[in-house]
C-alpha cells in the first residue's frame, strides 16, 4: 500500500454475521458462535482463527453474541489496517495500548522504516467503525464513534413522556458542557428537521425551541415563494428531531475524547464545546431500518476548551441510514499535515472479499 499521507475511514456491519437460532438462548448463541464451531468456516472460526489467544477470549467473554460479534470486527479491523498500511504480514500485528489505554501498534525493533499510523475504533448497535491516519510527518490523533438513535429509543421515550425532554437532557449533563446543554434543550429545530423543505419559518420558533413533551401540537407560519401559510407540526417530531440532535452532540464529543486518548470521565469534559452543529440529515427518510446509506455531512462546528478556539482539530459527521450516525476526528500540531488531512467517505467492507482475504492470503 502506499505510504503517501492519507487518512483511512471504514464500516463494517456485525449484524448479518454468523445468524443464530431464535431458540438459542444468549449465552449459547455465544458458545456456539466460537467454541463449539471452531471446524465449521460457516460460521466465526475463520475469523477468530485471526486473533491471538488472548484475543479470543475478549471476544468470547461476551454474554451476547451481538457484542462479541462486533468486538470481534473490532479486533479484526485493526489488523486489517495495519497489515495493509505498514506492510507486514498478518501474524505482526500485534497490537498494543497507549500509557492512555487507546489501542496502537508499535513496530519492532526490525522495522526501522516503518510506516507512521494512528488509528481508533468504535462500535455501536452491530457498526464498526475505524478511522487512521496513514503516513504523516508529524503525529496525528484519531477518533471515531458511532451511533443508533434508535437502539434505546423505547426507553428514552418513555423517560421524557414521564418526566419531560428537559429533565432527561439532564440526566446525561455530566458529560456535556451547559452550553451545550443548553443548546440542546433549547436550540432552534429546523423545518428541514421536520421534514419541510423549501420554507422558511414566520412564527413559531420558540414553540419549537420550548417543546419538551412528545404529546400535543404546534402551529407555525411557514413562507415559500407562494406566499405563507399556517402549518401544524405533532410534537412527538420535534422530539425526534431534539433526540437527532442530541445523538449527534454525543457522537462528536465521543469521538473528540477518544481521540486524545481519554474516556467520558476526564476531568475536562466540562471544558469542551462543540457548538453550532446541525444533525446530519437520512438521505430519504424512506429507507429500511437497517440501511446504512450515506446522509448528510455536517462538517461546521464551532468548537472551544477552557474558552479558547480549538484550531487544531478537524471533524465531521455523517448520516447512516436514518437510525445511525459516525464521526471522525483529527488533531496534529503540524499545519502541513492539517491541510491534507481530508476526512472523505466511509467505505463498506465486506469481510469476506476485503478482511479474511487478505488475512488468509498473507498470514
Amino acid at each position: 500500500m502506499s505510504a503517501k499521507p492519507q487518512i483511512v475511514q471504514w464500516l463494517l456491519d456485525t449484524r448479518p454475521l454468523w445468524p443464530v437460532t431464535k431458540k438459542d438462548k444468549p449465552k449459547d448463541e455465544t458458545l456456539y458462535f466460537g467454541l463449539r464451531t471452531r471446524a465449521d468456516c460457516s460460521y466465526a472460526a475463520r475469523a477468530l482463527a485471526l486473533l491471538s489467544d488472548e484475543e479470543q477470549a475478549s471476544v468470547l467473554k461476551y454474554y451476547h453474541v451481538r457484542d462479541a460479534k462486533m468486538s470481534l470486527g473490532s479486533y479484526l479491523l485493526k489488523h486489517l489496517v495495519v497489515a495493509q498500511y505498514c506492510n507486514i504480514s498478518w501474524s505482526q500485528t500485534r497490537l498494543s495500548r497507549t500509557a492512555k489505554g487507546k489501542p496502537c501498534y508499535i513496530p519492532s525493533s526490525t522495522e526501522p522504516n516503518h510506516v507512521s499510523i494512528d488509528f481508533n475504533v468504535s462500535h455501536q448497535a452491530g457498526i464498526v467503525s475505524l478511522i487512521a491516519a496513514i503516513g504523516f510527518d508529524g503525529k496525528v490523533d484519531t477518533g471515531t464513534d458511532v451511533v443508533c438513535i434508535n437502539e434505546r429509543g423505547s426507553r428514552d421515550k418513555e423517560q421524557i413522556d414521564k418526566s419531560g425532554f428537559f429533565e432527561w437532557v439532564d440526566i446525561h449533563a455530566e458529560v456535556f458542557a451547559e452550553s451545550e446543554v443548553s443548546f440542546m434543550k433549547l436550540g432552534p429545530v429546523s423545518l428541514e428537521d421536520l421534514g419541510i423543505h423549501g420554507k422558511t419559518l414566520g412564527y413559531g420558533k420558540d414553540a419549537l425551541s420550548r417543546c419538551q413533551c412528545r404529546v400535543g401540537k404546534i402551529s407555525l407560519e411557514v413562507k415559500g415563494s407562494d406566499g405563507s401559510e399556517n402549518v401544524v407540526v405533532d410534537c412527538n417530531d420535534v422530539i425526534d428531531a431534539k433526540l437527532r440532535r442530541f445523538y449527534a452532540m454525543w457522537c462528536l464529543r465521543e469521538a473528540y475524547v477518544k481521540m486524545t486518548g481519554e474516556a467520558l470521565l476526564a476531568s475536562w469534559l466540562k471544558d469542551l464545546e462543540i457548538l453550532d452543529m446541525q444533525a446530519p440529515s437520512a438521505k430519504d427518510n424512506s429507507l429500511g431500518e437497517d440501511s446504512l446509506e450515506p446522509g448528510s455531512i455536517s462538517t461546521n462546528f464551532q468548537i472551544s476548551f477552557f474558552d479558547n478556539p480549538v484550531t487544531d482539530v478537524k471533524m465531521e459527521l455523517e448520516a447512516l441510514g436514518k437510525g445511525y450516525m459516525v464521526g471522525g476526528a483529527l488533531r496534529t500540531k503540524s499545519a502541513a499535515d492539517r491541510e491534507k488531512m481530508i476526512i472523505g467517505k466511509w467505505k463498506g467492507l465486506d469481510l469476506e472479499k476485503d478482511v479474511l482475504f487478505v488475512a488468509e492470503r498473507n498470514p
